[in-house]
């Protein structure tokens, strides 16, 4: 069915992207409803395999948010995860596709090329500047979970 849409060259409802063979676009594109759902879902599966390992855990809108003034809230919240500092580990998902360019290129087909590990380093990075001091000042460890859709 994807194949289909990707020959007749089918926009996303983003308006900005063609839809793919691969799927890469439809997968992360935040305006598209299959991205939320695979956020989700891998949210779902992180936070069992965490309460499966004995930790209480809260997932989505029951996790804690930072500071007042931010009031910013990631994805599962490991309750009493002790580290240095802290008696709760927070973590923020991030679902990304790292090819290289995007499903414009080459008549709508990814070239198969890869970024290097810093893509996903800079994900990281970006999380962790976006939530890791907040965190810190109401007591709470940070940690950022970057997943490919490459595989």
């Amino acid at each position: 069915m994807l194949q289909a849409h990707a020959v007749v060259r089918t926009m996303c409802s983003c308006k900005k992207f063609s839809l793919d063979p691969q799927g890469d676009h439809v997968l992360t594109c935040k305006k598209h409803t299959g991205a939320t759902r695979g956020h989700n879902h891998v949210m779902d599966v992180l936070a069992q395999l965490s309460h499966n390992t004995g930790y209480s855990v809260r997932a989505n809108h029951t996790v804690s948010t930072t500071a007042a003034a931010s009031n910013k809230q990631g994805d599962i919240e490991l309750v009493n995860f002790v580290l240095v500092g802290s008696a709760t580990l927070v973590i923020d998902m991030l679902i990304c596709c790292d090819h290289i360019s995007n499903s414009t290129v080459n008549n709508g087909h990814l070239n198969g090329k890869m970024h290097t590990n810093d893509y996903l380093q800079a994900r990281a990075r970006a999380k962790n500047g976006k939530y890791k001091e907040d965190y810190a000042a109401v007591g709470t460890a940070f940690a950022p979970a970057i997943v490919s859709v490459a595989g």
